[in-house]
């Protein structure tokens, strides 16, 4: 692994490790500012509750690392003491111990072949979800892709993307731990080798960024896609195209106080998932999160679908172009209370303002100040007017913890000009 030593050459233009720092909430770049080292500001959304983000912020400086490949990533992230990882260049999660690609041949538990799945389990010979030895060969070939494309990310962590840098084929996990700041990361094509059949719908396991029982969690200037295999793309298989990818980023299992701030989203069938599961009442009081100045683009649904939660979207900016299969931005899950403010739409015919929210057993959104191709649009009236029964405006809260809520109208040109990974890591409007 790279230890700190290295960091002069590849960026010393924008971290200084010399000294006693102080971990500051993000600010502006300054010629001795190094990012590695921002906590998240006070008051900017549900992870700046009960003791806020700090991640890393406090290591030494034998815990900076600068990584340039998958194992390299595994090794520095892992444990939960303080630590900052820079991720540099641009590699593959899909390799062995010793950094040999990998692909899904590779995978291939015995007994698995492809062709003779389809051939059983196809609806016209097979009601239900698939068992039997073709479907555990499937699993076991399953299981052996997830050792490597999972990165599990311990506590204490931040993790920062030089320019340039990317990191595709993996499924960074943070699992029952607290305290990470995730930034300026590119995370490409969580590509699933082995979909499986569920009787209905083709099912995948792999999300780029998972969180499951984890708590205190910043997402800043991240960059999320498919990659070179939108699923748009793969062969219809029993009435539908082959799923190659889960989630882009999910939030489930008692997860709790994460802010996502300035991120791009897009190119993806079921985006981000908050919540995981309508009888898992243990989330009830947890899945608490703020997404604001986001673009999400061609987002076929989820953008994000809530369960349970206290959710806050505000200034982002959804993007759905004609052919892109657009469903729904928001799902209203049950006993969700998402919080909707001054978010911008710009969709393609025949998408319209009431095409915005879809119902899965909820029955309340708060929703204002949106705007909709440029008109002011009252997308929840446009729902109801469509729809029976009605939901109700009232989920019972209003945020208090935010940053500036800028005016719709303006959230176009701010979020293109400012989401996304970016090419220089010197500071970040947060």
């Amino acid at each position: 692994m790279a230890r700190s030593r290295l960091l002069p050459a590849l960026i010393a233009t924008v971290v200084v490790l010399t000294g006693a720092i102080t971990p500051t909430p993000a600010r502006a770049a300054g010629p001795h500012h190094d990012i590695g080292r921002e906590v998240l500001g006070a008051r900017d959304g549900w992870g700046s509750a009960e003791g806020g983000v700090t991640g890393g912020s406090a290591a030494t400086a034998g815990h900076v690392s600068v990584v340039r490949d998958r194992n390299e990533l595994a090794a520095a992230v892992a444990g939960d003491e303080p630590k900052i990882v820079y991720v540099a260049g641009r590699f593959d999660a899909n390799v062995d111990a010793a950094g040999n690609a990998l692909d899904c041949a590779d995978y291939a538990a015995p007994g698995w072949d492809f062709d003779a799945y389809l051939a059983a389990y196809d609806p016209a010979v097979w009601t239900g979800a698939p068992t039997g030895p073709l479907e555990d060969a499937r699993k076991a070939a399953n299981a052996n892709q997830g050792r490597s494309v999972k990165i599990l990310v311990g506590s204490n962590t931040t993790i920062v993307g030089l320019p340039h840098s990317a990191v595709t084929g993996a499924q960074i996990e943070l699992e029952s731990v607290h305290n990470v700041i995730l930034r300026n990361l590119a995370l490409h094509d969580a590509y699933t080798c082995f979909p499986g059949w569920n009787g209905d719908a083709w099912k995948t396991e792999w999300d780029n960024l998972a969180l499951s029982h984890t708590s205190h969690v910043w997402i800043d200037h991240v960059s999320i896609d498919d990659g070179d295999h939108p699923d748009a793309a793969e062969p219809l298989v029993f009435g539908q195209h082959l799923l190659r990818h889960d989630g882009l980023l999910d939030i489930a299992r008692q997860s709790d106080l994460v802010t996502i701030s300035w991120s791009r989203f897009s190119g993806h069938d079921k985006g981000m998932l908050w919540g995981n599961g309508d009888t898992v009442v243990a989330d009830r009081g947890k899945i608490r999160v703020t997404m604001h100045h986001c673009e999400i683009t061609n987002l076929v649904q989820r953008g994000p679908r809530v369960r349970f939660g206290q959710v806050h979207v505000y200034n982002n900016l959804y993007r759905s172009t004609a052919g892109s299969g657009y469903l729904y931005s928001w799902g209203v899950g049950i006993e969700s209370k998402l919080y909707a403010e001054n978010n911008a739409f710009l969709l393609a015919a025949p998408f319209t303002a009431a095409t915005i929210i879809w119902v899965s057993s909820g029955t309340a959104i708060h929703e204002s100040g949106t705007v909709v191709n440029g008109r002011p649009a009252d997308v929840l009236a446009a729902y109801n007017a469509a729809n029976d029964p009605d939901l109700s405006p009232d989920v019972g809260w209003t945020p208090t913890l935010h940053t500036r809520i800028d005016p719709a109208r303006t959230v176009p040109g701010l979020v293109t000009a400012g989401a996304g990974a970016r090419l220089s890591v010197k500071g970040a409007r947060s």
